[in-house]
């Protein structure tokens, strides 16, 4: 469990957030690459933001030390034990976004993407959170897939227990294909990703591109491929935006069937509101 500072801490960030009518944000993850911008993205939607990782504040100076930082209470915790959580942690919960997930060998990735996105969700349906958000993948099939089981099969673990404990649109996958923005490693070195990843945006993301790529021309396992890059921003503003603003009207009246989906190009669309 978290050290008796850090409930303490929680607890007093709570009793400002009630003297508020701000929606409490749990960011699961948050001090990661894509977890820093669902915080930064919540916090500018207004939001009283909460992130839980296993290491707290973010180990990058750059983050750590920005204004949009110091308005996020920073917890740790293990989303694989979630259920261990002190119960401040998602007492009051408006929603909780989890972006839990890491490479490696098959079973870190499917335990880390899957197992540990599982219990996040279970546990908040548990205790009685409302809506949940998961950033998960695009589906880029074989061969990539293969390469990447462990990873792609923890997602889809992760986006069953979503769509389980969160259904009628109260829940939502957001499925980027690669992220791009700057990454911080070691420390604080930064690694541009957007050199890479913003030409592939503004390439592939192209409508005219888009036309050609999903035509006839181009054979279906191709055109899983051929998706743009969004950045992290991007994301992050999707993912606050399904979990802050009002359900689909498609989704009220919806048994459990039709899943609150969002693919690379709704992502790119909320980019562009």
């Amino acid at each position: 469990k978290a050290p008796q500072k850090t409930t303490n801490m929680v607890g007093r960030a709570l009793c400002s957030a009630a003297a508020s009518s701000a929606a409490k944000v749990v960011v699961v993850g948050g001090s990661g690459f894509v977890g820093s911008a669902l915080c930064k993205a919540a916090v500018a939607r207004g939001a009283d933001v909460f992130s839980v990782s296993r290491g707290g504040k973010p180990g990058a100076k750059q983050l750590a030390d920005s204004s949009w930082a110091r308005e996020v209470t920073w917890l740790k915790g293990d989303a694989l034990k979630a259920s261990d959580w002190p119960e401040e942690y998602l007492d009051g919960v408006a929603g909780v976004i989890s972006c839990v997930g890491s490479f490696g060998g098959h079973d870190f990735m499917r335990k880390v993407c899957g197992e540990a996105n599982v219990r996040v969700f279970d546990e908040a349906k548990r205790r009685g959170v409302a809506r949940a958000v998961f950033i998960s993948a695009h589906d880029y099939g074989p061969p990539l897939r293969d390469l990447l089981k462990g990873y792609f099969d923890g997602k889809l673990m992760a986006e069953e227990a979503l769509f389980r404990n969160f259904s009628g649109g109260t829940g939502t996958s957001v499925r980027p294909g690669m992220v791009h923005g700057t990454r911080y490693v070691a420390g604080s070195l930064p690694v541009p990703l957007s050199v890479v990843g913003k030409p592939l945006e503004l390439v592939l993301g192209n409508q005219v591109v888009r036309a050609a790529v999903e035509g006839t021309i181009v054979p279906g396992a191709l055109q899983r491929l051929l998706v743009p890059a969004v950045s992290a921003d991007a994301v992050a503003q999707a993912s606050v935006d399904a979990l802050m603003e009002p359900i689909p009207a498609e989704f009220e009246d919806d048994a459990g069937n039709h899943r609150r989906v969002l693919g690379v190009w709704d992502i790119l669309s909320h980019r562009d509101r």
